[in-house]
């Protein structure tokens, strides 16, 4: 195993600028996730530690080894891609050991190679299939299982899920997961959904044209967002952004809105008369009459009109208007009754706001 190091990493394609003075370290046996919308340089950054992209500027590193101009064949390093890149006339078996027979490797290594990876990932009784007779879950475990035969330093995953529908997606994630807990190799898996990206990464970068947004565990990045696009990428439904103002009142601080008062910590003082925007997940917004008077503690009430109430089993989201005009979505207890055209009283959860300078977009809170 070994760590992967982007020391100020540049790629330009001409004018455009794909990938700007990327820095950061992919610890030994970590799964790092590279995250952000179409356009913003996570899958260039991952072509390049592979070799199929070279850099404009800056270096690259595996292990101790500047690879920058080592081949890829050379960087001991396996790929999985979105397309699985299976050879259609070879059998499962022969998918599994092609690499290692192109290195030379012993036929009883690779017999034993192959037998595990068929074991660890459950297609043991596959091998004698060709990829037509394979479902598309099959294809991809065969695909990330020809990259563990390999036993390379890193693993390198280009969106390797995209193709499989809803409910497979969500299996192969978990089966991934288990397979990186029982090898440990080191990982860079590239991906633009970020629920994917919050489930199975250690750390997760977050990139946006071609620039590290905020590099962290994917609890730091939910409760803690650097600034106004990661906080707006990171978490389903999106968190609920509110244009204000922060104004001083008998020594505390408030962030003033359209229709809400919020208190905010003494932090928030040295920034008092500053543009703001209010940033409030879904999920930090309760409705008020299911909770007692103690469980409205903390909770900054508003009223607001219900236009649509959606059912997802174990909540409702609900989307809301309030004062103002302002729209806003609230995930909220099943015992809540209401319907589309109700109004509401509601509790922000003042403890969980956040909130951003509205010309550097950057966290004040």
């Amino acid at each position: 195993m070994a760590t992967v190091t982007f020391d100020r990493v540049s790629k330009r394609f001409g004018d455009v600028v794909a990938v700007n003075e990327l820095t950061f370290e992919v610890h030994d046996g970590e799964f790092l996730v590279l995250v952000g919308p179409s356009g913003c340089g996570k899958t260039t950054a991952l072509r390049m530690v592979a070799g199929l992209e070279e850099q404009t500027s800056g270096d690259i590193r595996i292990g101790e080894r500047v690879v920058n101009d080592v081949p890829p064949k050379d960087r001991d390093i396996a790929m999985v891609f979105q397309n699985y890149a299976l050879y259609p006339h070879m059998s499962v078996y022969d998918n599994l050991a092609f690499g290692l027979k192109l290195r030379g490797t012993p036929k009883a290594e690779i017999d034993r190679r192959v037998g595990e990876v068929g074991e660890v990932l459950g297609i043991r009784h596959l091998l004698q299939r060709k990829p037509k007779e394979l479902s598309g879950g099959q294809r991809q475990r065969v695909a990330v299982g020809r990259a563990i035969a390999r036993e390379p330093k890193v693993f390198l995953m280009d969106e390797p899920l995209s193709n499989l529908d809803a409910a497979l997606r969500v299996q192969t994630r978990a089966e991934l997961q288990k397979l990186h807990q029982r090898i440990r190799t080191t990982t860079v898996y590239v991906t633009h959904d970020q629920v994917e990206a919050m489930t199975m990464g250690d750390r997760i970068a977050v990139m946006k044209d071609g620039l590290l947004q905020q590099l962290d565990s994917p609890q730091a990045l939910h409760e803690r967002p650097a600034n106004l696009f990661v906080a707006g990428f990171i978490g389903s439904p999106a968190m609920n952004f509110f244009p204000g103002k922060l104004v001083q009142d008998n020594g505390t601080t408030y962030a003033e809105a359209a229709f809400f008062r919020a208190p905010l910590a003494a932090s928030a003082a040295r920034a008092t008369g500053r543009d703001v925007i209010v940033g409030v997940r879904p999920e930090d917004i309760d409705d008020l009459s299911t909770h007692g008077s103690a469980g409205s503690a903390g909770h900054l009430p508003v009223e607001a009109n219900v236009e649509v109430v959606e059912f997802l089993g174990n909540e409702f989201q609900l989307h809301l208007r309030a004062a103002g005009d302002s729209p806003f979505v609230a995930r909220v207890s099943t015992d809540t009754q209401t319907q589309p055209g109700a109004p509401i009283r509601l509790g922000f959860d003042t403890r969980k706001l956040h909130v951003f300078d509205r010309a550097t977009e950057e966290a004040l809170q």
